[in-house]
């Protein structure tokens, strides 16, 4: 009995597709060889990301190497869900190239919060180190008794400090790594201090008594400014919303009309001169807003 056209077409294609997917896979393999190098790198870079971040939240942090697979790993996982879920693969791909950005925007977005709170804590924090002081502590005992007591997040900052050192990093280094770590104006004027107290000399606690009491007048001032600025912060809220409230509420009443400004080149230009004006006025209002004491 002969063989019809579509059992040499199921006999080809049957044979073909392992050859196929043989020659894709080998082609991949041999890809991540010849860039074993750069895949390397980025590997190393990404290591050195995960544990610099981590020790911003983390006095005692874990391997960073084990810290960077998981998060290719969750990654990967997430690459897999979005194939399996969106019907274009081109689209998905897109949507995972996006996701990769939020990682080191999450990261961003906590270590400014965390780093505010830094600030607003370090007024205190140095008190009670002068106070240490005059107890009798040295300032590194000063420094270790604000790892145990502080509140948080800066007593996670101190135990890094207090870490360092304890590991055999002399306190001239410590602190400079605080400073780099991070890069605030009041805790380079505290660190500057015990730099120069080390070098020099002098009566220590009556300096960081000076330092306290002048970082609480400036959080006061800060506190008053921002009171003051605040409408001008809920304007730049109500630029934001507005306009897109206004359409959404245009489109309820005329369909029809609101379409056309996506669909004709006078709409594309209506929005653009509508989006650079919405823009222009959140500038000029962060401007007027803005808080830099």
């Amino acid at each position: 009995m002969g063989l019809l056209a579509t059992d040499y077409w199921l006999l080809a294609t049957g044979y073909w597709l392992p050859t196929t997917s043989l020659i894709a896979g080998l082609a991949a393999a041999l890809a991540v060889w010849a860039a074993r190098d750069w895949l390397l790198a980025c590997y190393e870079k990404h290591v050195a990301w995960v544990a610099r971040n981590w020790l911003r939240f983390n006095p005692a942090p874990p391997d960073p190497r084990k810290a960077t697979l998981a998060l290719y790993a969750i990654l990967l996982t997430v690459l897999l869900a979005l194939l399996a879920v969106v019907p274009n693969p081109l689209v998905a791909v897109g949507l995972w190239l996006l996701a990769l950005l939020l990682p080191r925007l999450l990261v961003e977005m906590a270590w400014a919060r965390r780093r505010a709170r830094i600030d607003q804590q370090l007024a205190g924090a140095i008190t009670m180190m002068a106070n240490s002081i005059r107890a009798g502590l040295t300032l590194v005992q000063a420094l270790q008794r604000l790892a145990e007591q502080a509140p948080e997040p800066i007593r996670t900052e101190f135990a890094v400090m207090a870490n360092r050192y304890a590991f055999g990093a002399n306190l001239e280094m410590t602190v400079r790594e605080a400073k780099e770590r991070l890069m605030l104006q009041n805790f380079n004027l505290f660190a500057s201090a015990m730099l120069l107290n080390r070098e020099m000399g002098g009566d220590v606690a009556e300096t960081l008594d000076r330092i306290s009491r002048s970082l609480e007048r400036l959080h006061k001032m800060r506190q008053t400014v921002e009171a003051h600025t605040a409408e001008g912060r809920t304007n730049i809220q109500v630029l934001l919303i507005a306009p897109v409230f206004m359409l959404l509420l245009m489109a309820t009443v005329d369909g029809p009309g609101v379409a056309l400004l996506f669909t004709t080149a006078a709409g594309y230009g209506v929005l653009l001169v509508a989006g650079a004006l919405a823009l222009t006025g959140v500038y000029f209002a962060g401007r007027i807003s803005r808080t830099d004491i």
